[in-house]
Parts: C-alpha cells; structure tokens; sequence
C-alpha cells in the first residue's frame, strides 16, 4: 500500500488499514481473504474506541494494533502484522516498538498482555525483543485448534 505521501512512524488507525492487512496478507497466519462484514464491523469499531494504531515504513502499512483494556493498569495487545515488515525488518521494528510503548504509556498499564500462536516462530521474536516474558501456554487456543504462548510485559 503506497500513500501519496510518504509516511513513517506511529500514526491513527483507521479500518481500511487493518482490512488491507487482511485482504494482502496476515503475517502470522498466512493466509489473504476477503473481509467478511463481520471484519469490517471489527475494524470500525477498533478505529471508534480510540486505542489502536497504524506503523508505517516508508508509505508502506507495516502492521496495525491497539489494546484492549481489560481493567485500569491492565490491557491485553492485538496486531496484525503485514508481509511488509519483511521488506524492513529494523524500521518496522522501531515503528512497533514506539506504538506499543505508545499505547502503555497513554493508558497508565502497569501489565499489558499479548498472545501468539506457538507456531508463529518470528511473533516470538518481536515479543521478546519487545521486552514481553512468556508466561504460560495455552493448550488449543487459536481458531486452529493449536496452542498459543501468553506474553506479559510488567512495568
């Protein structure tokens, strides 16, 4: 997805970049489909709440994400990353990094939780390099049916 004029960093989401992600290519589970209404409702409803955003690499859609508050000091992580983090692996780290640190700072969380799919070796990755721990696994968690590692980051 290129944009008129080139972005770079954290910037608002809106709902078409999530469902770009979805139509070009969900990084974690590679596959692309069509939103499904379903989809589009999700997305409006994630760019009305406020706390999501949008990571740009040089007019490129890296990934999107928000979170989702569970209680005061609490919230729980979602993303999408697109293919595009391939293509910038360092940048697209830094813009995932300023988001995530972003959304913690602005919602005062003292846990912020994320979950990824066991098999999803390079998801991992970013989180430990985000400075997430895992904490436990979960058996047959993902709409898969396979497991999923839970990741905390504590402040």
């Amino acid at each position: 997805m290129i944009s008129t004029e080139l972005k770079n960093g954290v910037m608002p989401f809106h709902a078409e970049d999530m469902l770009w992600i979805i139509q070009d290519g969900i990084k974690e589970f590679g596959i692309k489909c069509i939103p499904t209404e379903q989809m589009v409702e999700l997305a409006e409803t994630r760019e009305a709440n406020g706390q999501c955003i949008t990571g740009w690499v040089d007019g490129h859609v890296v990934g999107c994400g928000g979170i989702d508050m569970m209680w005061p000091g609490v919230g729980e992580v979602w993303m999408f990353l697109s293919y595009e983090t391939d293509k910038y692996p360092v940048k697209a780290f830094r813009v995932i990094k300023k988001g995530i640190d972003k959304l913690i700072q602005d919602n005062d969380l003292w846990r912020c939780q994320a979950w990824c799919g066991k098999n999803f070796t390079q998801g991992h990755t970013l989180f430990r390099h985000l400075k997430f721990k895992p904490e436990g696994v979960a058996e047959r968690y993902m709409s898969d049916g396979t497991d999923a590692i839970l990741y905390a980051r504590i402040k």
